[in-house]
């Protein structure tokens, strides 16, 4: 059975490609809600206590986005053929449209992140890893973490 995803938790897309559909769908989109990760640190002063406070910077932030992926139906939504043929279809559309390098300019996608409210922001990701784990042994589904580079350090 294919996933029924709620609209209302938002979305994500990956170079056109939706991460939250029947076929596929992303299990924390929250996580790039969160801030930036922050370079830079504070200077020693010999002969004092303490530090000196140094600003802190945005910098490239690692995401890494827990997926489920249906074996029960593809991403054109056929329904043909078994569960591992058409587990094997979403995995190698994945592989081939998100996760392979992009072979253009800096190597990044758009990502668009549409927010509850129904407001977008798009960032360019990199993606830089594509891990699977556990699985339905008759392959409805599959658990895995595509991480993404945020080179801006959040999606804004």
């Amino acid at each position: 059975m294919p996933f029924e995803w709620n609209s209302a938790a938002g979305g994500l897309t990956i170079g056109g490609i939706s991460l939250t559909t029947t076929w596929c769908k992303v299990m924390n989109l929250v996580e790039l809600w969160l801030p930036a990760d922050q370079r830079g640190s504070d200077r020693i002063v010999p002969g004092a206590s303490g530090a000196l406070a140094q600003q802190r910077r945005d910098t490239a932030t690692r995401r890494g986005l827990q997926l489920v992926i249906a074996g029960d139906v593809t991403y054109t939504g056929s329904t043909s053929g078994d569960a591992f043929e058409r587990l094997q279809i979403n995995l190698d559309y994945l592989r081939a449209n998100i996760v392979a390098p992009t072979g253009t300019t800096n190597g990044t996608r758009s990502a668009v992140l549409t927010m509850p409210d129904g407001t977008t922001r798009t960032e360019d990701v990199h993606v830089t890893a594509f891990d699977l784990g556990t699985y339905a042994e008759d392959a409805r589904w599959v658990r895995g973490v595509l991480t993404i580079s945020i080179p801006s350090g959040r999606v804004q």
